[in-house]
């Protein structure tokens, strides 16, 4: 067999693997074709950890991909540690092999390096896959408790992840479970994180479950800030608790938490839906009083009171006074309410100033107007109008084909 001395191995230009052997560089492998078949290819060589982080941190993801199926849950483990202090790199590595075969254990770990980003939607994401997959939460989190060990961190991050994740999921026994469970185990969630699940409740208008979490918040010494205030504000406003509801923004005033446009959005919003337009106008003048312009986010929800009584006009003039210009929900506001009254001229009046202001009818927009028309018995018209979200429909599909097949 030929012998290689020292100076034939550079002029071969063969490079060395940490902790790997010898192989043949990829783009000379080729011009070296009698070479390869005496030395086996990089993915053919025994994988080690020392091997695997030296070609993550080269960048050299072709091998990772190429070697990933033969990648064993304890050689990933062990990558992953090597990779805590640059996460990135192992989200990188992350996303280039499969963690559903690999054991829980590991995918758990993966969640935990990968939760030191600055971001958190990677470590949301993979928390996603799986908290889907699994049926208990106990059990993701004493896994992801083992794991944050491993890692030999302190940060309560990571079971934060785990409730947001499960609020994001709409999973509201799984949320709740998981905040007592970190209770239990001693864990302290933060603020934003009770936050989310306050969010949750409401938006879901489990009332009652909000206010027994709200007074758990309060027994855990788990302080409130501007955005909890502002939930239980809406929380109180959707219970028609109006009284209330101002009693809230004058404690947390007490509290020097200072309210924000949020806050009395929120009011505002409430006196609106319950009929009560002069308590939303005093409103509006306390905002202005502590310096808060009104938006649209202020007006609209009067605009659709006054919009049911035949008095849209009144709030469209005082809008404009303050240089504020409807937007496509201003618009969808009138509209309907136009439709709903029998008014359709001037609904589609509104639908045709809706488009010449640059905003494209929405199929909320379009549904309420085929209402108007069968509610009028106007079916020609209904069935008219029909056609022509169809037609457009059909010409934004070929319009997307089209810049398709130009890619």
């Amino acid at each position: 067999m030929r012998r290689f001395t020292f100076p034939c191995l550079l002029r071969r230009r063969i490079s060395v693997l940490p902790g790997g052997g010898y192989f043949l560089t990829a783009a000379r492998l080729s011009s070296l074709t009698p070479i390869s078949t005496t030395k086996p290819e990089l993915s053919q060589q025994p994988i080690t950890s020392v091997s695997l982080v030296d070609s993550i941190k080269s960048s050299q993801w072709h091998f990772v991909e190429q070697v990933s199926s033969k990648l064993t849950p304890s050689l990933v483990s062990t990558t992953l540690l090597s990779l805590v202090k640059t996460p990135d790199l192992a989200l990188n590595f992350v996303n280039r092999i499969d963690l559903r075969r690999l054991d829980f254990s590991t995918q758990c770990l993966a969640i935990a390096v990968v939760s030191k980003l600055s971001s958190p939607k990677p470590a949301l994401q993979l928390l996603k896959a799986i908290v889907t997959s699994r049926s208990s939460v106990r059990v993701i989190l004493d896994e992801l408790v083992f794991a944050r060990e491993r890692l030999g961190s302190k940060s309560t991050i990571l079971f934060d992840f785990l409730v947001r994740c499960c609020c994001e999921l709409k999973m509201v026994d799984e949320t709740l479970e998981c905040f007592y469970l970190m209770k239990e185990k001693g864990f302290d969630p933060k603020t934003e994180t009770c936050n989310s699940i306050l969010s949750l409740l409401s938006r879901l208008n489990r009332i009652e479950s909000a206010w027994v979490f709200y007074a758990d918040m309060y027994r855990m010494e788990i302080k409130s800030n501007i955005y909890t205030y502002n939930i239980m504000i809406n929380v109180l406003c959707k219970e028609g608790k109006l009284k209330k509801a101002k009693e809230v923004l004058r404690i947390m005033e007490s509290f020097g938490v200072k309210p924000n446009i949020v806050t009395y959005n929120t009011l505002v919003q409430g006196y609106s839906l319950e009929g009560r337009i002069e308590g939303a106008r005093m409103i509006i003048k306390e905002m202005k009083s502590k310096g808060f312009k009104p938006d649209l986010q202020t007006y609209n929800p009067i605009l659709s009171w006054m919009c049911s009584e035949g008095r849209a006009s009144e709030v469209l003039k005082e809008m404009k006074e303050l240089g504020l210009v409807p937007n496509s929900v201003s618009y969808n506001i009138l509209i309907r309410g136009c439709s709903n009254k029998g008014d359709l001229e001037t609904a589609f009046a509104y639908r045709d100033e809706m488009m010449k202001e640059g905003f494209t009818p929405t199929f909320y927009t379009y549904n309420t107007l085929i209402h108007g028309l069968f509610m009028e018995n106007k079916i020609e018209a209904a069935e008219i109008l029909i056609r022509e979200i169809r037609e457009k429909e059909e010409g934004e599909r070929r319009r997307q084909m089209s810049c398709l097949r130009k890619l």
